[in-house]
């Protein structure tokens, strides 16, 4: 069910100990990146409850088709929607996704319980044509959330999420658990960073056509992005599990 990866003691057989997963996973990554410019008070707005530092106006629209994940072997591939952005934390510089939407019920679980990843549910459709023009529509719960036309031009800027060679790297989000009993109180919380080994080829520069669509429960549209860039690229890698990942875990 999970490819190489196999449950790890009492996890999620019975007696139902938690995670009901491997921890570990691995795939391939094809990441359209949408490079975009919002309004940077608006990203200080969404992580004012954090200690992190939001670097820049810079948002990235990743639209990832992961062929081969392990925790969706039924389906052959999973999906993700990642709307990222630079931060900075400790010594750690590094991205934080402020919304994110998975096609696979168990990439939501862990992401959600394992690493504090925003992910919500959603349907999407994944298009690679022969000449390198990709399409991607995103839906969630029969309402349309986004859409993407990617069109390779090599005369086309290449804009990253940061200025100069160093760009961030790994994942890091605050976790949180609401507690039970009371409205709006939190249980638990932490932080959680996470780095997994990446091999991307060099990006195909292009052009992109975006559309996000208007939605009380994913506000999408009020950060206004301005697309100023947008690139294809390919990672053979992905995940890997604890021999080759950098998991840290610190206190909030």
């Amino acid at each position: 069910m999970f490819g190489k990866y196999r449950m790890a003691l009492n996890r999620g057989i019975n007696p139902p100990y938690s995670p009901a997963y491997p921890m570990e996973f691995g795939c391939t990554l094809r990441t359209l990146d949408v490079m975009t410019r919002v309004d940077k008070k608006k990203l200080q707005t969404l992580l004012a409850d954090t200690p992190f530092e939001v670097v820049n106006d810079r948002v990235a629209f990743q639209f990832m088709a992961s062929p081969g994940h392990t925790l969706a072997t039924h389906t052959g591939r999973m999906y993700d929607l990642m709307v990222t952005i630079a931060v900075r934390y400790k010594d750690l510089f590094t991205q934080n996704h402020i919304y994110m939407y998975c096609s696979d019920p168990m990439g939501i679980c862990s992401g959600r319980e394992l690493f504090g990843y925003t992910k919500k549910d959603c349907y999407y459709q994944w298009y690679e044509a022969e000449d390198g023009v990709i399409t991607s529509t995103v839906n969630r719960r029969g309402f349309p959330l986004a859409e993407v036309k990617f069109t390779p031009d090599p005369k086309a800027p290449v804009i990253r999420l940061a200025d100069g060679a160093e760009q961030p790297a790994g994942e890091i989000h605050v976790r949180r658990v609401p507690d039970p009993t009371r409205e709006g109180a939190t249980a638990y919380s932490d932080i959680m960073y996470r780095r997994t080994p990446l091999s991307y080829a060099a990006p195909i520069a292009g052009r992109a056509e975006m559309t996000l669509h208007p939605s009380a429960f994913d506000p999408l549209t009020e950060l206004e992005p301005e697309v100023i860039s947008a690139q294809f690229q390919v990672s053979d890698v992905y995940g890997g599990g604890l021999k080759v990942e950098d998991r840290r875990l610190f206190k909030l």
